[in-house]
């Protein structure tokens, strides 16, 4: 989600929140995080360790690790059943020619300045290194049917060499609406060799069920030049049990690999606009990004990349040089995006066609 339309949905939940305990560090890492899976899917590996590794590296290499902080744990979370590092390797610094990589934009996208779009600054470096890099605008305010459609068109003329790979990564919502591509276009969906879902409700949301109402009233009003209204789904669509229901009647196609990275802050790490609606997720879990339960964040039978430290926008998304009112956040440092972005191709570009990891549960 983004700010304008996520702002007024934390208005709407204000009341709700009320006065939730307000939980530190410690208490967030002291205990593995349920990853939600299904029966009949595969089970969801640990590739964690060597995800931060590559991450490490690539903040390393712009010398922007901080001093004593050799493992990240200023931005990625080690959890207390986090592999140690061992025999992993950080992907290759090299961002291979061979990656073909399209981003995916969240609910309301079109409502936020094109500046503020997902990884922005990640995917011109990654650009000027040679990759291809296109972001994929899907219906902001539509639902994942009408936007797995969309994403079906853009690929559809896609022109891939025998030694490239697609790899699709998915920001908050734009990560269902690519499984729901993967499994309504499978004669486009067949040439996908990866798909990343980055802070996305892949189990749903519990505030798209509290913030109905707030939808109805707020959010239909919104301006349709810069929010058009599309099919009007995209809450109904980020409901868990929708969300849920859908999972467990459509399997996933095996052929494509799956990775993902989710995420959850302690208060002073949230901005401004998210803190009602992080407040209500904590009476459901601390672990949350403010619009996202880390829990219901990892896609079954992907890869785990891990959990980084930030609130749902901070993860993906600039919007504080757009909205700084907004997303003040009382420690003002900005995650290291760029090298986000870089790190979560490289990892998923150097394990394609190989294992890596351990079953996480």
């Amino acid at each position: 989600m983004v700010a304008r339309g996520s702002a007024l949905l934390a208005c709407g939940l204000f009341l709700l929140a009320g006065c939730a305990a307000t939980p530190d560090a410690d208490f967030l890492r002291g205990t593995p995080v349920p990853v939600k899976t299904l029966a009949s899917a595969p089970r969801v590996r640990d590739g964690r360790a060597g995800f931060r590794e590559t991450f490490c590296a690539a903040l390393r290499a712009d010398g922007l690790l901080s001093p004593g902080d050799e493992g990240c744990g200023r931005w990625l979370w080690r959890m207390r059943d986090e592999p140690d590092a061992g025999a992993h390797d950080a992907a290759p610094p090299t961002v291979p020619g061979r990656a073909v990589v399209f981003l995916v934009t969240g609910a309301f996208s079109e409502c936020v300045d094109p500046a503020s779009r997902p990884f922005a600054d990640g995917a011109a470096r990654l650009r000027s290194a040679g990759a291809s890099v296109e972001t994929i605008v899907v219906g902001g305010r539509s639902g994942t049917e009408h936007n797995a459609r969309q994403i079906a068109e853009s690929l559809g003329n896609v022109s891939l060499d025998d030694d490239q790979a697609l790899i699709l990564i998915g920001y908050s919502k734009g990560a269902l609406d690519i499984l729901r591509f993967l499994v309504d276009f499978p004669e486009v969906a067949g040439r996908v060799d990866a798909v990343v879902s980055v802070a996305s409700p892949v189990f749903g949301t519990p505030l798209a069920d509290a913030a109905d109402p707030a939808y109805s009233t707020l959010l239909a009003r919104l301006p349709y030049d810069k929010c058009p209204p599309g099919d009007g789904q995209v809450i109904s669509s980020l409901s868990p049990a929708t969300a849920t229901a859908w999972l467990r009647s459509n399997p996933l196609p095996a052929g494509s690999r799956y990775y993902s990275l989710a995420g959850f802050a302690t208060r002073e790490r949230v901005a401004r606009a998210l803190v009602p609606s992080w407040k209500y997720l904590n009476r459901i879990d601390a672990r949350n990004d403010g619009q996202v339960v880390a829990a219901d964040a990892v896609i079954p039978g992907a890869t785990l990349l891990g959990y980084a430290n930030a609130d749902h926008w901070g993860v993906a998304q600039t919007i504080e040089t757009v909205h700084p009112v907004l997303v003040a956040r009382d420690d003002p440092a900005r995650f290291p995006l760029e090298q986000l972005f870089l790190a979560i191709v490289r990892f998923v570009a150097a394990d394609l066609g190989k294992d890596i990891g351990s079953s996480v549960r």
